[in-house]
């Protein structure tokens, strides 16, 4: 098994999934999004959150992340960074990533241990991000 494959089941596994070859299923709670400001070179503020009810899958296999919103978002694994943890023991796994549009951006999976191990996915634009409260779906 080479390398890049033992990593992803590593970082996989500190999502609690559970095996090589398997589809995991996230379910959301809500929405947010945050826009970059060209004109002062910075973030802006997050929207309100609006509630929703998305399934998101990873596909260990393919390396592919799915997210079935109204436009269903399809983002292949291109890259992948060791797990970081910041001092209040929040876990964030980032990927480099490609969607369908052949556009690059990165997805982070965050676990707020600090917050009770809520966990986020981020989907990170040089122009836009947008962000999902997540579950796992058994």
């Amino acid at each position: 098994m080479n390398s890049k494959k033992i990593v992803l089941i590593s970082i996989f596994l500190c999502l609690a999934f559970y095996s090589i070859g398997q589809v995991t299923k996230f379910k959301s709670t809500s929405f947010a999004t945050n826009k970059f400001n060209e004109s002062t070179s910075h973030w802006g503020k997050w929207s309100e959150p609006e509630e929703t009810e998305v399934l998101i899958t990873i596909d260990i296999t393919n390396e592919r992340i799915r997210i079935f919103s109204k436009e269903e978002q399809v983002y292949d694994i291109i890259k992948f960074y060791k797990k970081e943890t910041d001092n209040d023991g929040d876990e964030t796994i980032k990927f480099q990533c490609v969607n369908e549009n052949g556009l690059k951006c990165h997805v982070r999976f965050v676990v707020l241990n600090s917050k009770n191990g809520q966990r986020q996915l981020y989907i990170d634009f040089s122009d836009m991000m947008w962000m999902y409260n997540i579950y796992n779906l058994d």
